[in-house]
């Protein structure tokens, strides 16, 4: 069975250490998570729940897409450029809002 048939084991005997550890790496790289395509739509819908809560002081829940996984920050935010400030009970936290894929007004 050729290494084109999925038999990787086969051709694993031949490769050096150092070159396993660049294959693992590679794998890695290729199993990671892509940006998602935000809509027009979706976009708007954000800006306006950041002016909304950013104007009336409310508390929003901010998601930001790291390649690993989504991070849900939970505070009041203000703005200043490409950078949002979101007021966490751990702290302040700064996001670039190209990172930013899901704003949502928090019920009180």
């Amino acid at each position: 069975m050729n290494i084109r048939d999925g038999n990787i084991f086969e051709a694993m005997r031949l490769v050096l250490p150092e070159h396993r550890a660049l294959m693992a790496q590679i794998q890695r790289e290729r199993m990671k998570r892509k940006r998602p395509m935000l809509t027009e739509e979706r976009l708007e819908e954000m800006q306006y729940v950041l002016s909304e809560a950013i104007r009336e002081g409310r508390i929003v829940r901010v998601t930001m897409f790291t390649p690993e996984r989504d991070v849900v920050l939970v505070g009041r935010v203000s703005a200043r450029g490409r950078e949002l400030r979101v007021r966490t009970a751990a702290g302040v936290h700064i996001v670039d809002v190209r990172d930013v894929v899901g704003v949502e007004m928090e019920r009180s």
